[in-house]
């Protein structure tokens, strides 16, 4: 059975509580999967007594060794503390009856260690609330514009950026408060645990961002005829998973290693530069040598080519047309509805009114063209046209009459 929980310093003492709890209906804790989600196994109900220590922290360039490791593990062994799972520098045991409530002699040694547990976990957090602030800006301007009808990406990333980034912010006040409120602390004993990161609440926010991030990337494959955008999308994510796994694996080995630190730094950062270099160079080939992705196959339709494009669950289909005779290209996207129609011809509006170049030559032309509505966008030619379930964007002379046939054409009428 999975559980879902997560846990950190600022929360970990009520963990151990709940971790005896279950045990008490029948249910042991078996592994921390991540530090979210728990695994317990069915056994008899009883009295099981938990307890999680605070492992001395790594460095940024220095970490423990297995044989250290196993030497801290014998110890805690020898006074009756049986390792169950470690999680980043929280060590979970399972504690024999009449077994000392401490790993350490000294319950400030072991607040010193929390201290500094907690300031590493500030930084961190700081750094991450930064990072995705800054994702979710650059994510979230997508979803307000009409890319959202030609991708799922922004329809589900939004969402999930922005729960990541309250998940940032909600734990970057509840370190901080922490802090503060057990600043006189001179034992665990002492200390006053947060119940927001023990909530439910608090967890599914990160849980359910992450589930909306896996949705964002295999929607791509649920649309007909959109599977092979799906397999780039699914590909290109390869190397950067490749990196993170080699960049962890290496990173233990390399703090481990008995050189200077000045040469760890080195290591690490030209692995990181190497990983790049590859990451860039796999996405080129991905894209200029995958079949059918280089570009999308083209159809012959008399005075036109069509060429189908990219779309999302709002979209019935999306296409390109193009006629050299006629110097004509259209943009042509049904959309599911009549008002997901109007909406996406707004967003286009307001995104040409915006424009710091071509907001002055917006303008409404739509009672001079018999469909429910035309604007210019540009004065090289530039409109969009609004007519029933089907916004076209066109850039050619619509005043031309010819023009005006092979648009009737494109959307179907006479």
């Amino acid at each position: 059975m999975f559980k879902l929980r997560y846990l950190t310093y600022t929360d970990f003492g009520l963990v151990e509580k709940w971790y005896e709890d279950m045990a008490k209906k029948g249910w042991q804790i078996e592994k921390i999967i991540l530090p979210f989600i728990h695994k317990f196994k069915r056994a008899e109900p009883e009295e099981v007594r938990y307890k999680i220590s605070l492992a001395p922290n790594e460095g940024s360039f220095s970490a423990f060794s297995k044989e250290e490791l196993e030497d801290f593990d014998q110890m805690a062994g020898g006074l009756g503390w049986h390792l169950v799972d470690r999680t980043f520098n929280l060590n979970l045991y399972r504690l024999d009856p009449g077994s000392p409530d401490s790993l350490y002699n000294d319950g400030m040694e072991e607040i010193q260690v929390l201290n500094k547990g907690v300031k590493g976990e500030l930084l961190s957090i700081s750094l991450s609330t930064l990072i995705l602030g800054i994702l979710h800006l650059l994510i979230s301007s997508g979803f307000f514009s009409s890319e959202i009808y030609y991708s799922n990406y922004p329809i589900f990333m939004t969402p999930a950026s922005m729960l990541l980034f309250i998940f940032c912010l909600l734990s970057l006040g509840d370190h901080i408060y922490f802090r503060r409120r057990n600043k006189q602390a001179r034992d665990l004993g002492d200390l006053k645990f947060s119940r927001l990161s023990f909530s439910r609440p608090f967890v599914f926010l990160v849980f359910i961002s992450f589930v909306l991030v896996l949705v964002a990337i295999g929607s791509t494959f649920l649309i007909p005829g959109e599977a092979s955008n799906g397999l780039v999308v699914l590909l290109s994510l390869l190397p950067t998973l490749f990196i993170l796994g080699t960049v962890y694996f290496f990173r233990k080995k390399v703090k481990t290693m008995n050189i200077k630190k000045g040469n760890k730094k080195l290591i690490l950062f030209g692995l990181i530069l190497l990983m790049i270099l590859a990451t860039n160079a796999f996405n080129f080939f991905l894209v200029n040598h995958l079949p059918g992705q280089s570009q999308r196959q083209e159809e012959n339709l008399g005075n036109f080519s069509k060429k189908m494009g990219r779309r999302s669950f709002l979209t019935k289909s999306h296409a390109y047309y193009s006629s050299k005779d006629q110097d004509l290209e259209v943009d042509k996207t049904v959309a599911k509805s009549r008002g997901l129609a109007e909406d996406l011809f707004a967003r286009i509006v307001k995104n040409a009114r915006n424009h710091p170049y071509r907001g002055a030559y917006v303008k409404d032309l739509s009672k001079s063209y018999p469909y429910d509505k035309t604007y210019s966008l540009a004065k090289e030619d530039d409109y969009v046209i609004l007519h029933h379930d089907v916004v076209l964007e066109v850039n050619g002379d619509l005043t031309d009459d010819q023009v005006q046939k092979e648009l009737g054409k494109i959307l179907g009428v006479d």
